[in-house]
This record gives structure tokens, C-alpha cells and sequence, in this order.
């Protein structure tokens, strides 16, 4: 049986979820749609980072218990991941008690191999970023050296800390990086981490002296574990009961720039030490940004997601940031282009090719899609685009991972699939098939071409499935073909249900058009 795990970052709930945390999440339930399409038992993880400074300031502010900021942030959260329709399996608190007894037991286990050490820490620390800092990480702002992404001074801390041996672990992370050339995407990103490692690797704090919050180290109950030493581990924790990390599960993360250290170095190290499997890919988002800052509660410059869902659609903000941004770049995100972007490729390109093709059926009564010898070639051959290909030699999973999957290349998978609506509107509009219609010589030949159109309608709405899900909703009830109905991207099947559809030449149709997209009021 084929397994995937897929993962967001946990995010820090002092504040309520943005277009950032929106993109991460929806790349990763791009991933979890696909992979059950495509067969798979699919677990795919998110949740919340609550073993924070930043979560004890928050909650002091609104003069609430810790524990119960959480469990009310910790709803909120869910029902905006609800709110967008992102596909999770679990959700994770770093509170919760087996979450809490996982990370005591990697620290015992490291402790007792020789991998932790007593020593003494100073340096600079950013609550907003919950990291260390050196000078060389700073910028200097009004005479002051504050962190670059929240412009404010970092805490010098001077404590007794308990360290990990990451000097130790150098040489296992090269050999780790030359056997998997593909572990970090993209390229670019993963470069940097090496030159990072090439350069001499140091040991690291995995304690906190000072605070008290935070989950204890099994070994010294005068100190706690640092945050993230512990949110590391929850992509873990969510495995515990189900051995969703075995050797024949496909692991894959997505995180942001950020913390690509954190999860590139640092946790390879810490699962070594704990004999615990490594992920087999990370993928790295960049950060999006107003005005060309990072978005951020403390910069007051967040863009709230449900806010664009609810003035446009949910596929429309999943298509704009998946088709424009590509992974790992820095974006800054803008309502105008979702706005274009909605109007033109979604309702002028998408919805128009579907109410074109279904509402001449309809009026001719065409009862079944047909692809014929031929007609593939008539739609204009494109021998650089996959997707195409298999419009005429089937489904091909193995293709679709080597272009487009292995390499979170999802905006040129949008882009290619675009292609394809552009070339299908482009048929209809020269084929005229409501012109032949009305000549008895030809007729049949309208009618085929219009079979032929449901038939590629039918394969677009499958290849657009686990991104713009309420339209391919919509498009299973307009077409109301029962073998296309039994697809669904939220929960695991586990069949090649999806392939089987996609294959079929010959299908019966009881067509019922909708407006697929509509139109916002100015």
C-alpha cells in the first residue's frame, strides 16, 4: 500500500492566520488532493507551535490563562483551515500530553547517547522569531541592531543552558545531502544550506533557563526544552500510532525560508541522534510581503485570507497564489492581480469553455463524450507540455511526478494545464460546431466535435481536481456522469478510480449547466 505524509510548518497562533500561512497550507493540500487521486493513504499534518515566549506575551495582553488562550486560538485555527477547505488529517498542539511525552523521550534518548552537554549561552534572541541571533543575522535600524523581519531589539541573554552535539553530526549531513540531491526544493535554497554546512556547523541550545511554560527536559527539571528543539518533533508525534514513517511511506514537508535551517540541519541531526527516519523532501516557500516588507501581526501589514475567500472564491486565491508565485520565491501579494486573474483565466477561460461546451449539448442533445482517432491532433499539438500527452496515451502518475510533483513545480503545472483551456476554447470558437450543425453535411461532424469537447472538459475538470475543488464540484453535477462523481480529492480511496476516468473515451453524460464562477460586483 503506497503512504504519503505531508506537512505544513505549525504556526504560532498569537494572531490569526494570513496569506503566507494561507499559500504553505494550500501547496501542501495540493499534495495531499493529488496523492489520494492518485491511490494513496494519505496523512497530512498541521497545527500549532504553542510552546512560545511570544504565546505567554499574547495571552498576557488579553489577560487570559495561557491554556486557555490556546484552546481558543487553537479552534480558531481549525475553522479558518475549514473556512478554506484544506484537507488535513491532524492537527497538532505542542501542549498536547503525547506531544509533550515524544519530545522527553528524544531528549533522554540524545541525552543518554552523549549528544547533550551542560554549558552556558549568551547571545541575542528575537521573541518574534523565537531564535537565536548573532550580530551578522541583525541589521542596524536608528543606531540599534534589531532583527530584520520584525525591526525590533532583540533580548541579550546571558543563562545556563543544556547544548546539542550538532558539530558531531557534520559529516552525516553532507553524506545525507549527497545521497538525496533532491531533499531540499528548490535548488537555490538547498545551495545555501550547504555553503551554511560547508562553512563549519556549531552546537545549539535545546533548553531555556528562564522560562517555565514550555515542556521540561527529563533530565534537568530547573529548565525546559527550547521551542524549537520541541516543535521539530511534531512531525513525529503524529506518526506515533500509526507508523505513517515507515520506509515505504513518502515523506514530504513544506516550510518557509525562515526555518529552513531548523529543519534542514538541525532536525537531521536530532533524528539521527534518536535513530528516528528522515523526511525525503522539504519544500521552501518565501515569504510574502506588502510594500516589500514580510507580512507580520507585529508590522500590522497581514492580508487575511477569509476575507479574499468570501469577496472571490476559494479557487480563486489558490489558483492566484499557486499559479503566479513559483516555490521558494518572495511574492507580494496583490488583490488586483487575484482580482484579474479571477475574471480572465477562471470565469473568461475556465467557466466560459464549460458553459460553451455544455450548453450547446444541452440544445443538441448530445448524451455522451467521445474522443475519436484524430481529434486529440485537431486540439494543436503541444510536445512540451505532459499534460497534453496524456490527453492522448492516458493518465500517466509517473510523468506527473517527474515533471511537476517531485519538483513542487505546481505553478507550471497550472500553467501547462492552462495551456490546454486556452487551446480548447480556441477549437471550439474555429470548429463552429452550432454553424456545421445546421448543414445536414455537417452535422455528424458537429456532433463529434462536441462529444470530443465534453471529453476534454471532463479530463481538464480532473486535472484541475485537487486544486480548484468547488469547481470541479460544480463540473461533476453539470456533467452528471456517475463514474466521474465517485471522484474525490478530500478523503483516502485508495483505487485508480481517478486514472480510470481519465482513460475513458466513451461516457454517458446527463448535463445539467450552472455558473461555475460568478462574477464580483464592482
Amino acid at each position: 500500500m503506497k503512504k504519503f505524509l505531508v506537512t505544513t510548518p505549525i504556526y504560532y497562533p498569537n494572531g490569526y492566520p494570513h496569506i503566507g500561512h494561507a499559500y504553505a497550507s494550500f501547496i501542501a493540500d495540493f499534495y495531499a488532493r493529488y496523492k489520494r487521486l492518485l491511490g494513496y493513504e494519505v496523512k497530512f499534518s498541521t497545527g500549532n507551535d504553542e510552546n512560545s515566549q511570544k504565546i505567554v506575551q499574547s495571552a498576557q495582553q488579553e489577560n487570559k490563562d495561557i491554556m486557555t488562550y490556546l484552546d481558543e486560538m487553537g479552534e480558531k485555527w481549525k475553522q479558518v483551515w475549514n473556512d478554506l477547505q484544506i484537507s488535513y488529517t491532524d492537527f497538532i498542539r505542542t501542549t498536547q500530553p503525547d506531544h509533550r511525552a515524544l519530545v522527553q523521550k528524544m531528549l533522554q534518548t540524545s541525552f543518554d547517547k552523549g549528544d547533550i552537554y551542560e554549558g552556558e549561552y549568551k547571545g541575542y534572541y528575537c521573541v518574534g522569531c523565537e531564535g537565536f541571533k548573532t550580530e551578522k543575522d541583525l541589521v542596524l535600524k536608528d543606531g540599534q541592531l534589531v532583527c530584520p523581519d520584525h525591526l525590533t531589539k532583540p533580548d541579550l541573554i546571558v543563562e545556563k543552558n543544556w547544548f546539542f552535539k550538532l558539530k558531531n553530526y557534520q559529516t552525516a549531513i553532507e553524506k545525507f545531502y549527497d545521497k538525496n540531491p533532491t531533499f531540499l526544493i528548490p535548488q537555490y535554497r538547498f545551495n545555501e544550506v550547504k555553503s551554511f554546512v560547508k562553512w563549519g556547523l556549531e552546537d545549539f541550545s535545546v533548553s531555556r533557563e528562564t522560562n517555565k511554560f514550555w515542556i521540561p527536559l527529563p533530565f534537568d527539571d530547573k529548565q525546559v526544552t527550547y521551542v524549537r528543539y520541541d516543535a521539530l518533533f511534531n512531525y513525529v508525534t503524529v506518526c506515533q500510532q500509526d507508523n505513517f514513517r515507515s520506509e515505504d511511506t513518502e515523506i514530504v514537508h513544506i516550510l518557509g525560508k525562515d526555518i529552513s535551517r531548523f529543519h534542514a540541519i538541525f532536525r537531521p541531526a536530532m533524528l539521527m541522534s534518536t535513530n528516528t527516519r528522515l523526511p525525503d523532501q522539504e519544500f521552501i516557500t518565501g515569504f510574502f510581503t506588502v510594500d516589500g516588507h514580510k507580512m507580520s501581526k507585529s508590522l500590522g501589514n497581514v492580508i487575511d485570507p477569509i476575507e479574499m475567500v468570501k469577496n472571490y472564491d476559494r479557487d480563486a486565491l489558490i489558483f492566484n497564489l499557486l499559479y503566479d508565485v513559483p516555490i521558494g520565491a518572495d511574492w507580494d501579494f496583490s488583490e488586483e492581480r487575484l482580482s484579474n486573474l479571477y475574471e480572465s483565466m477562471l470565469i473568461g477561460g475556465r467557466w466560459n469553455l464549460v458553459n460553451r461546451v455544455t450548453s450547446l449539448c444541452k440544445k443538441y442533445e448530445i448524451t455522451e463524450g467521445k474522443c475519436k482517432d484524430g481529434d486529440i491532433a485537431r486540439l494543436s499539438e503541444d510536445e512540451n507540455n505532459p499534460l497534453f500527452e496524456m490527453f492522448s496515451n492516458g493518465f500517466d502518475a509517473h510523468k506527473l511526478h517527474q515533471r511537476y510533483l517531485d519538483n513542487a513545480d505546481i505553478n507550471w503545472y497550472l500553467q501547462d494545464r492552462y495551456k490546454l483551456v486556452q487551446k480548447a476554447n480556441e477549437f471550439i470558437t474555429k470548429a463552429e460546431p452550432w454553424v456545421k450543425w445546421k448543414n445536414p453535411e455537417t452535422k455528424q461532424q458537429a456532433e463529434q466535435d462536441l462529444k470530443f469537447l465534453l471529453y476534454v472538459t471532463k479530463n481538464l475538470g480532473l486535472l484541475s481536481a485537487p486544486i480548484l475543488v468547488n469547481g470541479f464540484r460544480k463540473l461533476q453535477n453539470i456533467l452528471g456522469n456517475d463514474d466521474l462523481n465517485k471522484i474525490a480529492s478530500s478523503k483516502n480511496t485508495m483505487n485508480d478510480d481517478f486514472k480510470n476516468v481519465f482513460d475513458m473515451e466513451s461516457f454517458s453524460v446527463n448535463l445539467n449547466p450552472e455558473i461555475m464562477y460568478v462574477k464580483k460586483e464592482k
